[in-house]
């Protein structure tokens, strides 16, 4: 591609610059572009419903409903009271709503295939959207309410996520949710269900890709530190200030400087895009001019307009604390889109002018205009979205340093063939740096296997109890009935259920709720001693217990002790203070090789053993013995 643009500029070179100013135009009118979120069809949103656990996280945009609200004053009542032919469908699955600044309601109605309820996980993922309030019900019963947003509080969140995750209880009655958005940048809404699997497997790519993005961009960093140290070159010094800006960028655009950094002070967030963008324009221009060299050969004209780009992120800086943040991050966007296609320009130009280092500058930053380019197609729904444009950002910033950091190694050959001598003691440092960069590699690698082994110990635990969650349980149940199969031993489960939960949850609230979940945790781990016994949350106020190498009587008795200790232990907090009791179903059998596939049918025992138990007045245990 550069050599075509090459061949292309010295036949052509009025018509190339015209060209790339015409693609600049684009991009901008692409950019700045509203997609219109009204379809069609007007009606009330179709019934989504989920039938089995989900492999990977589901896109539902589409199949909500939108509705704006031009006085910006409608409550959830007066929503919910809106007849069917005021919402429009979202047919098209438009996920970028523009920069409108005014709110717009979402509508979903989603039904299980529970006979108890389960919870999902609504996740938008897109971190800069400064109000959403979202609201479910069942028929007339508000089941979730939640008030967050990136000009809340970090602690808003329901779930600790740089993204916004929405627990929704869903079972076999329809759950209307119904979601509020409003913010002074750009409404994107990348809206997925995830079921509790698919939400860690999410998390966990996430990290993943952080980890790798963040430890290049450190390594990148310390590297080229090290050569500012030695060379004491100012143009180093330029590219380390634009190394670390564009992590704080993306840090602040994925949303984990707002987590991590600032999560009580959320007004931070606008300042540091807007600082952050002036600060990587501005050392990136300040890098150009001292690398290549170009203030030295530069036309007035070249040197007028890169001033101009520069002067123009500084009046941003200035004015942004007394003008709105929409009209702000507007100019922002405008002026980051001449200032790529000027990098793009200024690099070809002046290869073409015969400054070999200015080669690096044209593909760095065509590589760069490429990911913005994709990143502007998915958000103006031309492309579909995809693991690339999702992070286009964060991918193009990282080719094009990584290119930039080719340019230095490039700088410093060249200066090697002018001075012999100079270069041999630079070899001897660089050397040195290798060696300390070897063992910081290996440090971080190690920093990341670590990081790895406690994200893969957070991934099967339960956050609220501190037990294994439902993932880990159903992988144990598979590996220790073969175990017991294979050696002929007796197997037991055991299901517990707090009872009365919801009713406790309806007086006290969920804080307490979520108090006694956390005791009960504690109450159950204490009367199991074997290390070969497994307790995990089941779900919502059930527990599961595994017994490897137990008789029926041997668990019933366990039961009976760990519903002895919930009915003499009294739970309090602060002003409340009751005894909960438990209902306990035991199953047990002696598997055979031929009886894996009755795993399930002995969970279903002692689920119905648990069952019995509450229908027999509760605080009690059932057991049964399975018979093939």
């Amino acid at each position: 591609m550069p050599v075509t643009l090459a061949v292309l500029a010295r036949a052509y070179p009025k018509q190339l610059s015209k060209f790339i100013m015409a693609v600049a135009c684009l991009l901008f009118l692409c950019l700045v572009h509203n997609p219109s979120h009204a379809q069609n069809s007007l009606s009330k949103p179709p019934v989504l419903k989920i039938k089995s656990d989900l492999p990977e996280p589901f896109e539902i945009i589409r199949h909500m409903s939108v509705r704006a609200d031009a006085s910006e004053t409608a409550d959830i009542e007066a929503i919910r009271a809106l007849p069917e032919d005021r919402w429009r469908n979202n047919d098209l699955g438009s996920q970028n709503f523009g920069q409108t600044g005014k709110p717009l309601w979402f509508h979903l109605r989603l039904q299980g295939n529970y006979e108890q309820s389960a919870t999902y996980f609504l996740e938008i993922a897109y971190a800069h959207l400064d109000y959403l309030d979202l609201y479910a019900y069942q028929g007339d019963e508000q089941t979730a309410r939640y008030l967050t947003g990136d000009k809340r509080v970090f602690a808003s969140r329901p779930v600790d996520s740089e993204s916004f995750v929405f627990p929704i209880p869903l079972s076999n009655s329809v759950t209307e949710v119904y979601l509020r958005v409003q913010t002074q940048g750009v409404m994107k809404l990348p809206v997925r269900l995830h079921d509790a699997d698919s939400l860690s497997q999410a998390s966990d790519q996430f990290s993943l890709f952080t980890g790798v993005y963040f430890g290049a961009i450190l390594i990148m960093l310390v590297y080229n530190g090290f050569i500012y140290l030695t060379v004491r070159d100012k143009s180093y010094l330029f590219y380390l200030v634009y190394i670390a800006s564009s992590a704080l960028l993306q840090l602040t655009l994925t949303g984990l400087a707002f987590k991590l950094f600032w999560p009580s002070t959320p007004e931070v967030n606008e300042f540091v895009i807007i600082v952050t963008a002036t600060l990587v324009t501005v050392s990136a221009i300040g890098f150009i001019v001292r690398f290549v060299g170009i203030n030295k050969v530069t036309t007035r004209g070249d040197y007028i307009w890169m001033n101009l780009i520069v002067g123009g992120f500084i009046l941003v800086l200035i004015t942004n604390w007394f003008i709105s943040y929409n009209v702000a991050l507007k100019a922002t966007y405008v002026l980051v889109s001449v200032a790529v296609m000027t990098g793009f320009y200024v690099g070809v130009k002046y290869w073409l002018k015969g400054i070999k280092s200015a080669r690096f500058f044209a593909m760095a930053w065509f590589s760069y205009l490429v990911f913005i380019t994709m990143y502007i197609l998915e958000s103006s729904q031309v492309i579909s979205p995809n693991i690339f444009s999702t992070h286009a950002f964060s991918l193009g910033s990282l080719i094009e340093l990584s290119i930039l950091s080719i340019a230095f190694a490039d700088k410093l050959n060249e200066e090697k063939e002018l001075r012999v001598k100079a270069q041999d003691d630079l070899l001897d440092i660089q050397i040195r740096m290798n060696e300390e960069l070897d063992a910081l590699v290996k440090n971080r690698t190690q920093e990341l296997e670590d990081a790895n082994e406690r994200l893969k110990e957070l991934s099967v635990t339960d956050s609220l109890t501190q037990l294994k969650n439902r993932y880990y349980f159903d992988q144990s149940f598979r590996r220790e009935f073969k175990r017991a199969a294979r050696e002929r031993w007796p197997f037991t489960v055991m299901m517990i259920d707090i009872d009365h939960f919801k009713q406790l949850n309806d007086t006290y609230g969920h804080l307490f709720g979520d108090f006694c979940l956390k005791r009960a945790a504690e109450l159950v781990t204490s009367i199991i001693r074997r290390p070969s016994d497994i307790a995990a949350r089941y779900g919502g106020e059930e527990f599961a217990i595994l017994l490897p190498n137990t008789h029926l009587d041997g668990g019933m008795r366990l039961g009976e002790k760990i519903r002895e200790q919930f009915k003499e232990t009294e739970i309090g907090d602060g002003g409340v203070h009751l005894y909960l009791t438990v209902s306990i179903g035991v199953a047990s059998c002696l598997p055979e090789p031929d009886m894996s596939e009755y795993r399930t049918s002995l969970l279903e025992l002692a689920d119905q053993c648990l069952y019995k138990a509450k229908e027999n007045g509760r605080d009690q245990v059932v057991g049964k013995q399975y018979q093939k």
